[in-house]
């Protein structure tokens, strides 16, 4: 069994960079070497911006190069649960920003040649029971009606053209999401940043963050120091104290995911029949796809907090997917990995700029494939005073969430819950 993510046995272009050493000097230093923080980069470098990232491990170490692939459209509450807390006007304009999102993804491979693998077949949401199928219907209804969108229901009698498995009563398929090699983008991404002039660092930490008296950013590492004229911190769901304010509106959530040795591809694609990403409506939800070289990369929720526990949730997880699909009981599980998904209070998506200068973006709550990219481009916008990063995301004032040191026990509260309530018919 190896234990890192599959992207990691089939990426390309890797390149081993420094780390810091002594004193830089740049427009714009970027703290964490994920989607966000390489596209801020790159949108930056583009207009002749001078930036560099410090990256506390490689390239993609992060959520960048152990998410599943997907980029979807939407966020994790549903279009009519955002119109109802927010108002109409404000969703449709978030639902415009997820389109916007992949669009642009889409447009940056292109224009870069990057091969990571992208594939725009769309989605499927799986209903795990009827009531959920009846849910995805109502959305459905109220998408067409208040956003002048469209999304097509499966009937359970009809789902076989789309996936083959008992678990599942039918569905609803997006046409606009993709999939990708998700680390092969980073580090597509990452290559095409240093050609435009930027500079990487890898095995570089930030450790301190603090100002001098001309009002310059001064970053500090173990073995050198950035001095640039601002700050954009990026670091998600892997954001620790480095900045007390964006670390304690952060709650990281644990996924983990498996990923089987290489299928038949008949087999294969007779079990998911497109290209798409899939997940489940239930509360602790399964996604999964195929992958470029044949495998079946699925993944859920847990915390491997011990080997103990690793071992347990890994077990379950594999369990879960020969629910999904029994005929894969023979296949051997190749990869598991973990990684960490950022939410926020509201379970949307921060992003802006503090009183203390500080553009950030951060809580994608597992649609940070699809939305890391667009908040770099518009932390860059904000960096570069055009007014185009103007959107209903963008903050300019952060709480902390009370009692935030408690969070991972009622994470594992919540955790119970939900798999109380998918147990119940």
């Amino acid at each position: 069994m190896k234990q890192y993510p599959v992207w990691e046995a089939t990426e390309r272009e890797r390149i081993n960079r420094t780390s810091l050493t002594g004193d830089k000097e740049c427009d714009v230093v970027i703290i964490g070497g994920g989607f966000s923080g390489l596209s801020t980069a790159y949108h930056l470098q583009k207009s002749n911006c001078q930036t560099t990232i410090l990256e506390k491990g490689r390239i993609g170490d992060g959520a960048s190069g152990k998410n599943g692939g997907q980029m979807l459209t939407g966020y994790v509450l549903s279009m009519s649960q955002l119109a109802k807390k927010y108002g109409l006007n404000k969703a449709k304009q978030m639902l415009h920003m997820t389109l916007d999102s992949i669009d642009l993804i889409e447009k940056i491979i292109k224009e870069n040649a990057i091969l990571c693998d992208f594939h725009r077949e769309g989605h499927l949401n799986a209903a795990y029971k009827p009531s959920h199928l009846e849910a995805l219907k109502r959305e459905q209804e109220i998408l067409m009606r208040d956003f002048e969108y469209e999304v097509n229901i499966i009937e359970k009698q009809e789902l076989h053209h789309e996936l083959n498995s008992p678990l599942y009563v039918g569905g609803c398929v997006d046409e606009n999401s993709a999939i990708f090699h998700p680390l092969n983008y980073a580090l597509g991404l990452a290559k095409v940043i240093e050609q435009l002039g930027g500079t990487v660092f890898e095995n570089s930490e930030a450790v301190k963050i603090e100002r001098n008296s001309k009002d310059k950013v001064i970053v500090t590492t173990n073995e050198g120091r950035v001095i640039a004229d601002h700050i954009v911190i990026v670091t998600n769901g892997y954001s620790g104290d480095l900045h007390k304010i964006i670390g304690r509106t952060i709650v990281p959530v644990e996924s983990i995911m498996i990923a089987t040795e290489p299928i038949s591809p008949d087999i294969l694609n007779g079990l998911i029949k497109k290209n798409r990403g899939i997940y489940d409506t239930k509360n602790l939800l399964y996604y999964f796809r195929k992958t470029e070289d044949h495998r079946l990369a699925f993944g859920g929720s847990g915390r491997t907090t011990s080997k103990r526990d690793a071992k347990r949730l890994f077990l379950q997880l594999h369990a879960g997917m020969l629910q999904v699909f029994p005929e894969l009981k023979n296949i051997n599980i190749e990869y598991e990995w973990s990684g960490k998904v950022g939410f926020t209070k509201e379970k949307i998506p921060y992003m802006g700029q503090l009183e203390d200068g500080t553009h950030f973006a951060f809580g994608y709550a597992g649609h940070g494939a699809a939305m890391s990219t667009l908040m770099g481009k518009l932390i860059a916008a904000n960096v570069l005073a055009t007014g185009e990063g103007r959107n209903p995301l963008e903050k300019t004032h952060l709480k902390p969430i009370p009692f935030y040191s408690q969070h991972a026990k009622a994470v594992s509260i919540m955790k119970y819950y939900f798999k109380l309530l998918d147990k119940l018919s």
